[in-house]
């Protein structure tokens, strides 16, 4: 009985065997009846990136006057209001004149009066009836009046305040009537026709940062207007609170409705150009647990090898490697779920 049972037994093995060979001699011949495995790949490169910093900037104008009187007087009018765009030489208000007026028109009377003895006398010196003492006493009065005159001119033109360039009046800190002080400020006024951008840079991106470094600002206020600038100012000096350092932006044109204080997204190109080695994000194949990461690299001969790769971060064009892979070796992009270690494969885009 044990006998037959041992008999029954082998005959099971054996056709078990049998159909597992027969199987696997089955699939083998399927697999080489179906040709080399098709593949694309892609040539490793190395890329130089150049990307940005993102900066919260404030518009700021380009320089801020304080506007005062030579000279002191009582305020008879302001011509213009805060807010309000004046241009180069345009009267922005101006004290009482009267009396200065008055003493322009005394030089003058002097100054024709001294002009007449001088022409009189110059006809009698040439006649030889005139000493020469004489004649230099007139000469000297003449000079006196046309000083005097400039002099009252010069304080009469001072009773007007003008606008030294084309702005937009900032503040105005006098109103008619009041009594005012020679370089007491009494107006300032901002330059904006080409407004800069204050950003402040983290101390430790300020070593990267250089003066003629190209920007990108994007205005908010503006629908999102987008400009560009170059950086003309770095402070020397960090904030005693954020540490970070003042880095003024010039823009390139003059933008109408840019007001000094609106707040705008500034990119700067400050990050030192790196060489990375850039690979499709396709060509990466996760290890399983979570090991890391690898990719089939192709030989001379067209056969694929498993390597291990250190990836770091997205970039166009796809994912850096750190590790793993070098410029000028080719990579599986598309088919690598059919390759397996050593098998030679065909490559479609070559």
């Amino acid at each position: 009985m044990m006998k037959s049972i041992n008999n029954q037994t082998v005959l099971v093995l054996s056709a078990l065997l049998f159909f597992v060979t027969s199987c696997h001699s089955g699939t083998s011949n399927q697999k080489q009846a179906g040709g080399p495995v098709k593949v694309k790949v892609h040539t490793v490169s190395e890329n130089s990136m150049k990307s940005e910093r993102e900066y919260v900037g404030v518009v700021e104008e380009a320089s801020n006057v304080a506007l005062s009187f030579p000279s002191p007087g009582k305020i008879k009018k302001v011509y213009v209001s805060v807010g309000q765009h004046v241009r180069e030489g345009q009267v922005l208000a101006c004290t009482d004149s009267e009396t200065l007026e008055n003493m322009h028109a005394t030089s003058l009377a002097m100054l024709k009066q001294a002009e007449d003895a001088w022409d009189r006398m110059t006809l009698l010196y040439e006649s030889g009836t005139l000493p020469e003492i004489q004649y230099v006493e007139i000469r000297t009065k003449l000079e006196q009046a046309r000083a005097s005159e400039r002099i009252a001119a010069r304080a009469l033109a001072e009773t007007e305040l003008r606008a030294p360039m084309e702005g937009i009046v900032g503040r105005r800190m006098v109103e008619v009537g009041m009594n005012v002080l020679p370089d007491q400020p009494v107006m300032t006024l901002l330059n904006t026709r080409r407004p800069v951008v204050n950003i402040s840079v983290p101390e430790n991106e300020v070593f990267d940062t250089k003066t003629g470094q190209t920007s990108r600002i994007q205005v908010g206020a503006l629908k999102n207007l987008e400009l560009t600038g170059k950086v003309t100012e770095k402070g020397v000096k960090a904030h005693p609170y954020t540490h970070g350092y003042g880095v003024k932006i010039t823009l390139d044109r003059e933008v109408p409705g840019l007001l000094p204080g609106m707040v705008c997204k500034v990119y700067l190109n400050n990050v030192p150009v790196e060489s990375n080695v850039v690979v499709p994000p396709r060509a990466i194949i996760p290890e399983a647990y979570k090991r890391g990461h690898y990719v089939w690299v192709l030989d001379n001969e067209n056969e694929v090898h498993k390597r291990t790769v250190r990836i770091g971060g997205i970039v166009p064009g796809g994912i850096t490697i750190k590790e793993g892979v070098s410029p000028g070796e080719r990579v599986v992009e598309e088919g690598h779920q059919r390759v397996s270690e050593n098998i030679k494969v065909e490559v479609v885009n070559e």
